[in-house]
């Protein structure tokens, strides 16, 4: 499966155009796992007329600690302390802060006058290493728009982030609880004060896990109402001809499953390695085109209808080009991640986060 879409730039244009051509169509899934949602469970939405975010910037957190799962017990244990005391909740290893270090420095330039003008949305999994992995960024724009000039007086310059669960971490199916993240008012208090503790999710994970399929449900339906309750946001206050970015920072499965869902491009084989997540690539998605008035953001047939909110094309592919030492630690399916009974996972014995389990021993 090849991706002309995705362009090789090491930088990229705030305001690149976008591209005309569609995406192939691709075979439907239907979801079994439960998703639990902020508004009436529905399984489509519709559209307002005008469309302000016309970018989306997904970031892979930077390198991590480890944790290890005993897949018998369904304990997640680690060696090392975690700051919320949470399992599978690890900050970033000394490398992984360099990596945020220098995304920060690059997205503080990139992103500024979007953020001056107020112009842009920043989204997070609730996981410690990708707020973790946000906070130079975010400590960058601050600084910059405390500074802004008069122009953008009558706008909220003030920079926060939204704790959108919908994007977070996938454990896999599991017969045992899977971990969730702490708090926001937690997180907020003790360690990042311009997390949003009065954002809800829109999107929260099944307590179990999920398996591949019912993943990118879950992250299509997320990106789906986040994009909605954006152009809701500016239409309402009668800003909905700007154009408006995007900025969501997650997790290697997440992200695969995010460019599958933006585009509709989803491979029959789901370990083909199509949209990378390399720790702190950037992956640019521009709008395709403006849904007509009364289409859905989302529905369940999102694999055939050319990606969710109207389809978008990828201009760069977990781009290193910002980062010192380039591409490191990327990712990418090893078949399904599946411990709902007993008799399975006690064959598998004790699997560490560095990677995946073979798909023999599933």
């Amino acid at each position: 499966m090849a991706f002309s879409r995705c362009g090789g730039d090491q930088y990229f244009d705030i305001f690149l155009q976008q591209s005309e051509e569609e995406s192939p169509s691709r075979k439907s899934h239907k979801t079994r796992d439960h998703i639990e949602l902020r508004d009436n469970g529905s399984s489509s939405f519709g559209s307002t007329q005008e469309m302000p975010v016309t970018e989306i910037l997904l970031l892979r957190h930077g390198n991590r600690l480890q944790w290890t799962l005993n897949p018998v017990t369904g304990e997640y244990s680690s060696n090392h302390p975690f700051p919320t005391g949470l399992p599978a909740d690890p900050p970033l290893a000394s490398f992984g802060v360099r990596q945020a270090q220098e995304t920060g420095a690059y997205l503080g330039k990139a992103l500024g006058d979007l953020a001056k003008q107020d112009r842009l949305r920043i989204y997070s999994s609730l996981f410690y290493r990708c707020l973790e992995t946000l906070r130079p960024t975010v400590e960058t724009l601050i600084e910059v728009t405390s500074s802004a000039t008069t122009a953008t007086k009558g706008k909220n310059t003030s920079i926060s982030v939204r704790g959108e669960r919908g994007i977070g971490e996938w454990f896999g199916r599991a017969w045992f609880i899977q971990p969730k993240p702490a708090e926001p008012s937690r997180l907020r208090r003790d360690f990042f004060p311009w997390l949003d503790d009065t954002y809800t999710s829109l999107v929260v994970p099944p307590e179990h896990g999920e398996r591949i399929d019912p993943l990118h449900d879950r992250v299509a339906r997320a990106l789906a109402m986040v994009v909605q309750d954006v152009d809701r946001e500016f239409t309402e206050a009668g800003r909905g001809e700007e154009e408006v970015t995007l900025l969501l920072c997650g997790h290697a499965a997440q992200i695969i499953a995010s460019g599958r869902a933006l585009t509709g491009q989803v491979p029959d084989d789901h370990d083909e390695d199509d949209f990378k997540c390399f720790t702190c690539g950037l992956s640019k998605f521009v709008r395709r085109r403006v849904p007509a008035h009364g289409e859905v953001y989302y529905d369940d047939d999102w694999r055939n209808s050319g990606g969710v909110a109207g389809g978008w094309d990828c201009l760069l592919n977990s781009d290193c080009g910002h980062l010192s030492q380039g591409e490191e630690r990327g990712w990418h399916f090893h078949g399904d991640e599946s411990f709902d009974s007993y008799e399975a996972a006690a064959a598998l014995g004790v699997k560490t986060s560095d990677g995946s389990v073979p798909p023999s021993k599933l």
